[in-house]
């Protein structure tokens, strides 16, 4: 006698549980290839001023959020991270200085591996971004956006940059060079802003406990030691007293 009693569970369950994860998540992707900039822009802005908010709740754990700094985050992530980068990544790498790149981010892993030119392409776009684009354009503009917000002046932000310029760059590299590797490998052209404001949820993170809070400027700085008595003034006023 055959039982009734099937040897494999039955895969329409786990189906229908997979239905609505792979509905929203072709949905998603449906809206972002239709309308990249909208899409990009959205995804960096809710990213960038999240991830502002969980620096200073849970990582810095203040009993208040500072709001204006928050605003520096969400409006730079609209801006320039969805803004500037969707014209950056998309229509003047993929479009116009490496018109193939989406083509080979589109094989298979496999003709990947065979295509040596694709790799050049890839590490020459990692070239650009990281030790051009970040460098000279996108630190300095968030300075610049930074000072803005919080009522400061150009000079100050350009003073600010060079003062962190170093050290921004070393924490940047040791997250963006492998990250872009990726992104310029795999990604779709539509997908390369999000993938960043995906990574940059924590990068984010790490850069707002850094730089979120106002820095008092070098200028302000290098006063106020001047108005400070050296030792050796005080010294002479002490002995003037005896």
């Amino acid at each position: 006698q055959v039982s009734d009693v099937p040897l494999r569970g039955d895969p329409a369950p786990i189906a229908m549980a997979l239905a609505a994860p792979r509905a929203l998540f072709s949905s998603i992707a449906g809206f972002g290839l239709k309308h990249p900039v909208i899409f990009g822009c959205g995804v960096s802005a809710f990213k960038t001023g999240t991830s502002d908010l969980v620096a200073q709740v849970f990582v810095e754990k203040k009993e208040r959020v500072d709001w204006r700094r928050n605003a520096v985050f969400w409006t730079w992530g609209l801006l320039y991270l969805g803004c500037v980068q969707y014209f950056i990544y998309v229509k003047l790498f993929a479009q116009r200085l490496f018109p193939g790149a989406g083509a080979f981010a589109a094989k298979p892993i496999r003709e990947k591996l065979a295509d040596r030119a694709g790799q050049i392409v890839v590490l020459q776009q990692v070239a650009l971004d990281q030790f051009v684009h970040h460098p000279f354009l996108l630190f300095p503009a968030f300075y610049q956006v930074k000072e803005f917000i919080e009522g400061g002046t150009p000079a100050e932000g350009f003073r600010k940059f060079r003062k962190n310029c170093t050290e921004d760059m070393l924490v940047c590299w040791s997250i963006w060079i492998p990250a872009f590797l990726v992104n310029f490998s795999f990604c779709p052209i539509w997908m390369r802003v999000p993938f960043v404001a995906s990574v940059s949820f924590g990068f984010t993170i790490i850069f707002s406990r850094k730089r979120g809070a106002k820095e008092p400027s070098p200028s302000a700085l290098s006063d106020d030691v001047a108005d400070q008595p050296s030792d050796s003034a005080a010294d002479q006023a002490r002995q003037k007293d005896e």
